[in-house]
């Protein structure tokens, strides 16, 4: 499985466009090939901050999600609302279930 993790901060009066796109974006992601969970907040202290938080089934989805056109309108349409380039991490991870 695969974990990622985006934490980003929009310039100043872009928050209901950022927000609107990034809805779009989101339901966008859930129907790529793998993707298990793919959600976001808002920052609660930070009003221009928000967290992106993604599952994907295995590293070959991963693979195709990063080369989709969801990534391609996140770098076309979020990226330019951006105060800074978004801190992205991305995790393989094994879940561990208890018995």
């Amino acid at each position: 499985m695969i974990l990622i993790h985006v934490s980003v901060k929009t310039k100043e009066n872009v928050a209901s466009e950022f927000e609107r796109t990034l809805r779009q974006v989101v339901d966008d992601a859930h129907k790529t090939a793998g993707c298990v969970k793919y959600e976001w907040y808002r920052i609660p202290d930070s009003p221009k901050g928000y967290v992106i938080y993604g599952e994907f089934d295995s590293k070959e989805n991963f693979e195709k999600y990063l080369n989709s056109a969801v990534v391609k309108r996140i770098g076309d349409e979020l990226i330019p609302l951006l105060d800074a380039p978004p801190e992205f991490k991305h995790y393989e991870a094994t879940v561990f279930e208890s018995s």
